[in-house]
């Protein structure tokens, strides 16, 4: 009995939680990303999808505004489709039982999305809906904090992705510092404004977005990297562990005159060497979003 009480809660507690990941600056710089790596055909196609979406939702007036959508469906109260943006990867060092994960999460939702682009039956207002969830999800599962929940004595269902890892300072939490880009992506934060009614962006809007996605695809070049790219969402899981570890929950916030590591601690405030280390992982993991989800697109529409 007392067992399931403490599930309930714990599952009470979650759905009260924001489980985004990346503010819209972050997602629109992942689909901008993408956006500029799709193939001239298949630019048109999805173009054309955006429009689809536009009669519903006049907001969304550009490829890259398809990213934030699915978040604003929620904010709008729509939380059917809640555990499509995150998977819970254990980091679990106390080794104390864990709970069943939901079996409908982010990388089933990224296999289903493809799947209905992919059909010829599908109706476009179909396709519309399901490219801006997969634009939206390949970016969730590439930021760290969304593939991963501490468990432990304090937080024995989860630590809801680092929003129960409570933080002083500018963020409230270890998930909305990523979620901001550990500050990377704090000056585009003016940008639909969390909290204010969302409105099409300008064109100035979009050319900055346009400007910032230039700069990091400069820095992160998509020849640098394997080709083909790694298309399997289960990889960008675990990448996404691995980094949510190592950067997040045991990023360094200090070293001492002794020279020890001191990793980052619940209600401390992140570093300036935290956020330098961190910044380094959400640069790449955009651009890794950005050129894989292009991928993905290029194969579902093209005509090769």
């Amino acid at each position: 009995m007392k067992k399931t009480i403490l599930l309930t809660f714990l599952l009470c507690v979650t759905l009260n939680f924001s489980v985004k990941a990346w503010w819209d600056a972050g997602h629109m710089v992942a689909a901008m990303i993408a956006y500029e790596n799709l193939d001239p055909e298949v630019k048109k196609k999805v173009d054309e999808l955006t429009k689809q979406l536009n009669r519903d939702y006049p907001y969304v007036n550009h490829f890259i505004t398809t990213g934030p959508w699915p978040d604003d469906l929620k904010a709008e109260g729509v939380t059917s489709f809640n555990t499509w943006h995150y998977t819970n990867i254990p980091m679990n060092p106390n080794r104390i039982a864990v709970q069943d994960q939901p079996e409908i999460d982010i990388i089933w939702a990224i296999n289903q999305m493809q799947k209905v682009l992919g059909n010829d039956k599908s109706r476009a207002v179909d396709k519309a809906r399901h490219m801006a969830f997969l634009v939206h999800l390949v970016a969730d599962l590439h930021q760290p904090l969304h593939s991963t929940s501490v468990y432990d004595k304090n937080n024995p269902g989860g630590n809801i992705g680092g929003n129960t890892f409570r933080l002083k300072g500018k963020w409230r939490n270890m998930h909305a510092l990523w979620d901001d880009g550990c500050g990377y992506l704090s000056e585009l934060n003016d940008i639909n404004p969390y909290g204010e009614d969302k409105a099409a962006l300008t064109s100035a809007e979009i050319f900055r977005i346009k400007e910032f996605s230039e700069i990091l695809m400069n820095e992160f070049p998509k020849e640098n990297y394997c080709s083909p790219l790694e298309l399997d969402p289960d990889f960008w899981a675990l990448e996404s562990h691995k980094l949510a570890v190592k950067y997040g929950y045991r990023g360094v916030n200090e070293v001492t005159d002794k020279g020890y590591e001191k990793w980052i601690k619940f209600n401390e405030e992140p570093s300036e060497m935290y956020l330098k280390n961190g910044q380094e992982v959400v640069k790449e993991r955009l651009v890794l979003a950005g050129y894989r989800l292009a991928d993905i697109l290029n194969q579902t529409f093209g005509e090769g």
